[in-house]
């Protein structure tokens, strides 16, 4: 997991390229003219899904885990609490990684990490780490969220 602010990304070019160029395009999307779907950056190797919610309670959260694609999420306007945990130590998987949707889905633990992302950072998440996105930070948010999909 990586959570920074949107200014250092080019640091982690040598992680994968894929990274900056999903932040960089995320950063061109301003909350006044935001619009909600897939942007794409360079095709199926790299692109935005656009999102926009209001955030829930921890408790019920469904936790998400990847292997084909890194989420780089990038937060345009809200704040939210993500909950990450290692993949391989969550407790009560409810759905085995399919690759079809490319998730594996179980519930939120209760010694989940708890990751406020704010806007002007981002946050990274590989396959080894399990997330629930989209909870209560402070209070209940909207947010306005770019979830880029980093083909590994």
């Amino acid at each position: 997991m990586i959570l920074d602010k949107l200014e250092n990304v080019s640091r982690y070019a040598a992680i994968n390229a894929g990274i900056v160029k999903a932040v960089k395009a995320a950063e061109t999307l301003h909350a006044a003219t935001y619009q909600t779907g897939r942007m794409d950056v360079e095709g199926d190797d790299v692109y935005l899904n656009c999102a926009e919610y209001d955030t829930h309670e921890m408790t019920g959260a469904l936790t998400e885990a990847h292997r084909a694609y890194l989420d780089v999420m990038v937060m345009i306007d809200g704040c939210e609490t993500v909950y990450v945990k290692r993949t391989d130590a969550l407790q009560n998987v409810t759905r085995p990684y399919d690759p079809n949707i490319d998730a594996l889905l179980a519930d939120t633990d209760a010694d989940c990490c708890a990751v406020r992302l704010v806007k002007g950072d981002f946050l990274v998440l590989f396959p080894e780490d399990a997330h629930a996105p989209g909870c209560h930070a402070d209070a209940p948010c909207h947010v306005k969220k770019a979830i880029g999909k980093v083909k590994i």
